[in-house]
């Protein structure tokens, strides 16, 4: 009877939160659904914000909006001379100014390629090598960008009402997993008796139908439902940890990691971007290659051509995939990485198993949401027959 008391009392204690989650983390799939579906531009603001850090903090990500769009770098164009040329003319240039990156993209029909230096981006035609002036200024992804899924995600994570709100997350999270936990035991205890009986049907019908629907969404969605409270604690305490981090380094992103280029690896590190990235997506185009030393590591960085553009990171040194956390890079303020962080938020929203599992993430928010009316019904039910016989105390043992 003791778990039943646990239950009953932690339900009513966070069920205004469990209500208000449901609903909120609901209105956010829906708005996913309706991006996919509709199969939103690249520069749509839901579409940003799905995409929001995913190719990692600000001062590390290449892939741009407008990358999205971007024509395709020609086929079978020589890249290694396409490079070594824009070299020998930023040396002409700019002398041995240190560059920070080198990069090829399109420039309408024309292939160009860029260097940063410390006075700002330039650009080249990569074909006949003439200077043309400054890049355009880059429209960043921004973090976040402005868009409705983030208005709703922001309420969904109580930092529309400050930072501190993140506590609120991590409490009712921990009070959801006792919930499941008292909820299994409670109805395996049920169930064992029921079978004891020979009535080995586990999803009976007894007391009620919000008693029985309750009961039976519960067990349904038990798996589910932990996947998401547990990664959603798992977020809410890096996001705190995270904007502690923010709070005591302001900026942190804004300071560019890279160290200068050696000229006369650049041939090596196209050959091998680009050997790596036909490995691990035969038959793909590129958009960008962009070579550049960060943090501690020589890389290659290359945005595919597919429908929807990605972000691939190489090791030039060996070939080798990076991923958005190695050892060697500049601290994030995530205590297990940025990569981690965006992993659990892919498993919170469902996507890291795909369409099919966004919509499982979706039917357990509904069950949320239900199982809080229903918890609210049974409840008040049971407090008003306890009232009519002189029992008036809102929490009770048994």
């Amino acid at each position: 009877m003791q778990m039943r008391a646990i239950h009953r009392v932690l339900s009513i204690l966070v069920v205004v939160f469990t209500l208000y989650l449901g609903v909120t983390g609901s209105l956010i799939e829906m708005i996913d659904f309706k991006t996919i579906i509709t199969d939103a531009p690249a520069t749509d603001p839901d579409r940003k914000a799905m995409r929001e850090d995913f190719a990692g903090p600000p001062n590390f990500r290449v892939l741009g909006v407008t990358d999205h769009v971007a024509p395709v770098l020609p086929q079978g164009s020589d890249l290694a001379v396409m490079t070594a040329r824009i070299i020998r003319r930023a040396r002409e240039r700019f002398g041995q100014t240190p560059l920070k990156f080198v990069e090829l993209r399109m420039a309408g029909r024309t292939p160009v390629g860029q260097v940063r230096t410390a006075q700002g981006e330039y650009r080249f035609d990569a074909e006949s090598g003439a200077f043309l002036g400054m890049a355009p200024e880059v429209e960043n992804e921004n973090m976040p960008p402005p868009a409705l899924r983030n208005t709703f995600k922001h309420l969904h994570r109580m930092t529309t009402f400050g930072n501190w709100a993140l506590w609120i997350n991590i409490i009712v999270s921990l009070a959801l997993a006792m919930l499941i936990v008292t909820g299994i035991v409670i109805y395996g205890r049920v169930y064992a008796m029921r079978r004891k009986i020979k009535r080995g049907n586990p999803f009976w019908s007894a007391g009620g139908t919000w008693r029985h629907l309750h009961r039976s969404i519960s067990m349904a969605a038990a798996l589910f439902l932990t996947l998401m409270v547990m990664s959603g604690a798992w977020l809410a305490v890096e996001s705190l940890m995270f904007g502690l981090y923010l709070s005591h380094s302001p900026g942190v992103f804004m300071i560019d990691p890279s160290a200068p280029l050696d000229d006369k690896a650049l041939p090596t590190m196209v050959r091998t971007t680009l050997d790596a990235f036909h490995k691990a997506e035969p038959g793909e185009g590129l958009r960008v290659l962009r070579l550049r030393h960060y943090g501690t590591w020589d890389q290659g960085v290359v945005i595919t051509a597919g429908q929807e553009a990605r972000q691939l990171v190489f090791d030039t040194a060996s070939g080798q995939p990076m991923r958005l956390t190695e050892p060697g890079y500049p601290p994030t303020g995530f205590p297990f990485g940025w990569q981690a962080h965006q992993w659990a938020k892919s498993v919170h929203r469902g996507d890291f198993f795909g369409l099919t599992g966004r919509m499982t993430n979706f039917l357990a928010g509904l069950a949320m949401i239900y199982l809080s009316v229903s918890g609210i019904v049974m409840y008040w039910t049971m407090w008003a027959k306890r009232r009519s016989s002189g029992r008036t105390s809102f929490f009770w043992k048994g």
